[in-house]
């Protein structure tokens, strides 16, 4: 996977609908539009993940532990996180793409999982 391969993935979920709530005094079209930027401005060469823990391991935990996951977008310690095998995606938190805990959950909305 190409960081080219990760803006398209990204840029086709969104154009999909993204499914984030607004905060409260904010237009939606504008918070999505602005996220959106953030989260693209955020993309790396993507990395391959090791998935090793979840805060909610009973949902997509099994899933990302057993899949071709890459790392596509990095801010700080949280990551973007791709299954390639479902084309979903997830938050994950770690230090380093060998070993990254995910929130739990995936859906194929990147920018409501970047969002949290």
């Amino acid at each position: 996977m190409t960081k080219y391969d990760a803006v398209e993935r990204i840029r086709k979920s969104i154009d999909s609908g993204a499914q984030v709530i607004t905060p409260k005094g904010l237009i939606y079209e504008k918070y999505v539009e602005s996220q959106t930027q953030f989260l693209l401005d955020h993309v790396i060469e993507p990395v391959q993940a090791k998935v090793t823990s979840a805060c909610f391991p009973e949902y997509d935990f099994e899933n990302y532990k057993n899949s071709e996951v890459w790392c596509i977008a990095r801010s700080g310690n949280s990551w973007l996180l791709h299954n390639v095998n479902e084309n979903e995606f997830a938050l994950g938190f770690g230090e380093s793409e060998a070993s990254i805990s995910m929130l739990g959950f995936s859906s194929p909305d990147a920018l409501a999982e970047w969002l949290g």
